[in-house]
């Protein structure tokens, strides 16, 4: 019920959240913009490998 409050209904004073052991995975933080830029120059990049093959 704790979790269910914190995760999917945003109470964080009476719920809890589980970040779980990917979070040792996280080398930097970026800004949300440059997350989504590197994401999308990712796609383009792996559609032209499918395109030449």
């Amino acid at each position: 019920a704790r979790a269910k409050k914190g995760m999917f209904e945003g109470d964080l004073q009476n719920g809890e959240l589980e970040i779980g052991q990917v979070s040792a995975n996280i080398d930097d933080t970026k800004p949300a913009g440059e997350i989504v830029k590197d994401i999308w120059n990712e796609f383009n990049s792996e559609l032209d490998k499918i395109r030449r093959s």
